[in-house]
């Protein structure tokens, strides 16, 4: 016989579920709440946040690939800074779009402006901004600031009260875990401006309203030049050296001339001794029984430590050395037109690094002596538009720069550089048009040989016993008998420009 359940029992268990609903109801609620918060934060202000980063990097990059239209060949000879407000050497990305809408890109409308700043650096290491005191190449200084508009709520961070208890003490004050999290975000006005100026630099500090919630950030870039000659040997394709009684190793001429001082470490350019680096962009490097008193770098070679490689060996290093266009130079002097007979040349003017006194010659096998303007530094550009098969002397005071079209023939003694500093005396050859073509330089005994080659497309070989002060980079190298080569560390800032890269990042985190 079944029992039916009391009235009084019915109304219990109506009670416990209605207080079990009002318990879970407390719960997912809370949870709510919880997430509500914390969806503001992780959703809305963290991902602003970091695309704020992405439009400051992305901004970064654009002037970045601006700069590098400005280097000697860039083809298709982009026309650089199109579009950018410039301001003497100072650059202001454009605007696009509406006048009132910035440089915006994305599907979240981040946007992003940066300023380029030309900058230098002397002898000395001393920063130069928007002037070049000494010549040198310039140096960029890149200043991007990204923004991102932030949806969701007007909240700076996550109630202290959702926290449990106080977490650490800074100031002077006791925080909460929400404190943690608190973004610098622009509700009103753009705090930056109104605390430290547009550049940062404390001037022009006013109450700059922004049209809507935003989240800004901005880095700091610094791209330098990379010049031609930053190793003893580069090469693409093989290295086959040093020989058997010589030597690879380097100084700075800054502080004198070449003597070995790679194994005594109590004299005072024993630092400048270990820098006689060798690099090559393939497994094919052989060396003989010559030491490299500096570091060795293959792609993908098996070249094991000996105690011949006084430096760290990385078989896994790719070297990108891209063949050499010729430069735009000023407008070449009437005449000579061909260096066909014995020819000494003084200029009339010193000319300059950037602006050198220009020449472009037919063919250049006869002996050219090139004098000092006055007393002044004088610099001086030769075009050979053929085969270098003559002989230069290059006297006090001069720098000459040497490029030519075909291959280049001679011997060491050939070449006399009076001034005794490898930078004065620079040649270069240039791509062939045929880019299956290999350029051959050739440098035979006797003599000794103070300059550089910077030569991507060809094939540099010595022979006999030359003594080598400079840099050489190439396509292959090979140095045999008691060939010897003294990397100048003074070279590192020599030459013209064959490609940018960013040696400082930071971002300024006010």
């Amino acid at each position: 016989m079944k029992v039916a359940s009391t009235p009084n029992e019915r109304g219990n268990v109506l009670l416990c579920a209605i207080c079990t609903i009002f318990i879970i109801s407390l719960i997912a609620a809370n949870v709510l709440l919880n997430c509500t918060a914390r969806y503001n934060q992780a959703s809305n202000q963290v991902r602003s946040w970091n695309e704020a980063l992405y439009a400051a990097e992305s901004g970064a990059d654009m002037a970045f690939a601006e700069i590098r239209k400005t280097l000697p060949g860039a083809s298709p000879s982009p026309s650089p800074w199109t579009g950018w407000a410039p301001s003497g050497t100072t650059y202001v990305s454009p605007v696009t779009g509406t006048a009132s809408l910035p440089w915006t890109f994305g599907s979240d409308n981040l946007q992003a402006r940066t300023v380029v700043e030309t900058c230098y650096f002397d002898s000395s290491g001393v920063f130069h901004l928007g002037a070049n005191p000494t010549g040198a190449w310039p140096w960029y200084r890149i200043r991007s600031k990204g923004t991102s508009p932030l949806q969701g709520l007007k909240r700076t961070g996550m109630d202290d009260r959702l926290s449990n208890g106080n977490r650490f003490v800074a100031n002077g004050s006791t925080r909460g875990d929400g404190d943690t999290l608190l973004r610098k975000i622009d509700f009103n006005y753009d705090h930056f401006i109104a605390t430290y100026g547009p550049n940062g630099d404390g001037t022009g500090k006013a109450l700059q309203a922004v049209n809507a919630p935003q989240i800004a950030r901005r880095i700091e870039l610094i791209v330098g030049a990379v010049t031609p000659f930053g190793a003893a040997v580069e090469v693409t394709t093989s290295f086959d050296g040093p020989g058997s009684a010589g030597l690879i190793d380097s100084f700075n001429s800054n502080n004198g001339a070449y003597y070995f001082a790679a194994n005594n470490p109590s004299d005072p350019h024993y630092a400048d001794s270990h820098s006689g680096s060798v690099a090559v962009n393939s497994p094919t490097f052989f060396m003989h029984q010559g030491p490299i008193w500096g570091d060795v770098s293959t792609n993908g070679g098996n070249v094991l430590p000996s105690n011949l490689i006084h430096g760290v060996i990385d078989n896994s290093v790719p070297l990108d050395i891209k063949p050499f266009d010729m430069p735009s130079l000023p407008m070449p002097q009437p005449s000579p037109v061909a260096f066909n007979s014995n020819t000494t040349i003084t200029p009339a003017s010193p000319g300059s690094v950037s602006a050198p006194t220009t020449y472009q010659v037919s063919s250049w096998s006869k002996s050219v002596t090139f004098n000092q303007s006055g007393s002044a530094q004088t610099y001086v550009a030769v075009h050979v538009t053929s085969d270098f098969t003559g002989q230069v002397t290059v006297n006090t005071g001069v720098h000459v720069q040497v490029y030519f079209d075909g291959n280049m023939s001679v011997k060491a003694r050939d070449l006399v550089n009076n001034t005794n500093l490898a930078a004065n005396m620079q040649f270069y050859g240039i791509k062939p048009t045929d880019p299956n073509t290999t350029q051959t330089i050739a440098i035979a005994s006797p003599g000794n040989f103070v300059g550089t080659f910077y030569a991507p497309s060809a094939a540099i070989s010595f022979t006999g016993n030359p003594d080598i002060t400079g840099s050489i980079v190439g396509k292959s190298y090979s140095g045999n008998g008691n060939t010897s080569l003294h990397y100048d560390r003074a070279l590192d800032n020599i030459g013209e420009p064959v490609d940018y890269r960013v040696a400082s990042y930071v971002e300024d985190i006010r």
